[in-house]
């Protein structure tokens, strides 16, 4: 067994797992002027992204890629500036101008991680981050001045010394499983299909369309250079049956093309088969675990169906960012920080998880939700708020009082007449 190199240069910020979280924190606090590396096990190229993602970053992300120096992702180049439009069992829920009145830039953006996650590991980079590829954390040991962190990579067996780690390692985060970060599972009741298209006729607007069809939702994303992706999230039975891959892709264009409300297939030109996903459920984790902050998907990963991944990626790495701000890595300091991002954590992100959760479940209560979603499509302003809850732009807790006090204006109009 090799003995690890111990690497004189100290750094001031650790941060495991080079995805969006981890570049989008790495990049933060190297702003703040910390000496940052990032770790990834992964070989990463410029052909390296998730490729399991809807691609859709919700509006309330749009602002941080400009201060992670990637506004250049904006422009029609790179991404579709959207906003979603729900076709639901009420009726149709769609609003003029942006997602927010008074926030004319909040839209959502259609970019896809092919392009999103190169960007962000060049801007990483450039920002003055180590970006250390293909090196694995084997072991975490903490002690009065900080953390020592052994890696094993291709260069063989190193060690680090950092004030702090910051775990962002992924949906099967390893830090967590090492430190006894416990997992919340919440079960997901769909499958999710993916697929990328050239051929077919989107909204002129570049509008995301969202059909739910009984507890199935059918999701069109105009992409750029005319491209579109399409994603079905089906209950699963629905789709058990939807056997090679040959099969499966009739079956899927089929689906889309039976819709009145989704484009026509009948010029679909695969780009390739379809990416499926048969058991993905919501896994929540405590975004600090003593010393150690969990950022993106290694503290929550959601129902793909919620689009959120991307944007709570960089919503945490943000949160993390601003609650140090004003704050010292010192013992005191660093304490302080962390209850902060705990506590922006609770009241910012986890708020949305509950009802992602229960949306994951395939319920039959079919009249209740066309009575909501009637309410919804009825009310200019309550179709407003559900638009910006659905951006994650407004806490559901809001849109609930405001749905209550809809849904009972309605009822005595009813009784009026």
């Amino acid at each position: 067994m090799s003995t690890p190199k111990f690497d004189e240069s100290q750094l001031d910020v650790a941060v495991v797992g080079g995805s969006i979280a981890g570049c989008a924190t790495a990049i933060r606090f190297s702003q703040m002027g910390y000496r940052v590396a990032i770790f990834d096990k992964k070989a990463m190229n410029d052909q390296s992204h998730k490729r399991l993602c809807t691609h859709f970053i919700q509006p309330h992300a749009w602002p941080q890629l400009a201060e992670l120096g990637v506004s250049h992702l904006h422009e029609p180049a790179w991404s579709v500036a959207t906003k979603a439009i729900f076709v639901t069992p009420g009726g149709v829920v769609e609003t003029p101008g942006a997602y927010v009145p008074e926030q004319p830039d909040s839209w959502a953006l259609n970019l896809e991680r092919s392009v999103l996650d190169p960007a962000l590991r060049t801007a990483a980079r450039e920002q003055g981050v180590q970006y250390i590829d293909s090196t694995a954390v084997e072991k975490i040991e903490e002690d009065e001045s900080g953390w020592t962190l052994d890696t094993s990579g291709e260069s063989g067996a190193h060690r680090y010394r950092a004030r702090l780690v910051v775990a962002a390692d992924g949906r099967r985060s390893r830090l967590a499983n090492e430190l006894g970060n416990p997992t919340d599972s919440h079960p997901n009741e769909r499958a999710a299909l993916f697929g990328y298209f050239t051929g077919i006729k989107t909204r002129p607007d570049n509008s995301s369309v969202f059909i739910m069809n009984e507890r199935d939702l059918a999701c069109v994303y105009p992409l750029i250079d005319g491209r579109t992706q399409l994603v079905l999230f089906a209950e699963k039975s629905r789709v058990e049956d939807w056997h090679g891959s040959d099969g499966r892709l009739q079956q899927f264009l089929k689906y889309f093309d039976d819709l009145p409300e989704a484009p026509s297939m009948s010029d679909a030109v695969p780009e390739g088969g379809l990416l499926v996903s048969n058991d993905y459920p919501s896994l929540i984790r405590q975004p600090v675990l003593g010393s150690i902050p969990f950022v993106g998907d290694a503290a929550l990963s959601l129902d793909p169906m919620s689009g959120v991944g991307c944007g709570f990626a960089l919503l945490s790495a943000d949160l993390l960012a601003r609650a140090f701000a004003d704050r010292s890595l010192a013992k005191a300091d660093l304490a302080d920080g962390l209850a902060e991002y705990r506590k922006q954590f609770e009241d910012v992100i986890l708020p949305h998880a509950e009802g992602i959760c229960g949306d994951s479940l395939v319920d039959k209560d079919e009249a209740s939700r066309r009575r909501m979603f009637q309410t919804i499509s009825g009310n200019q302003e309550l179709s407003q708020k559900y638009l910006a809850l659905t951006g994650r732009m407004l806490l559901p807790g809001e849109f609930q009082r405001a749905l209550m006090r809809g849904m009972m204006t309605r009822g005595v109009a009813r009784l009026k007449r």
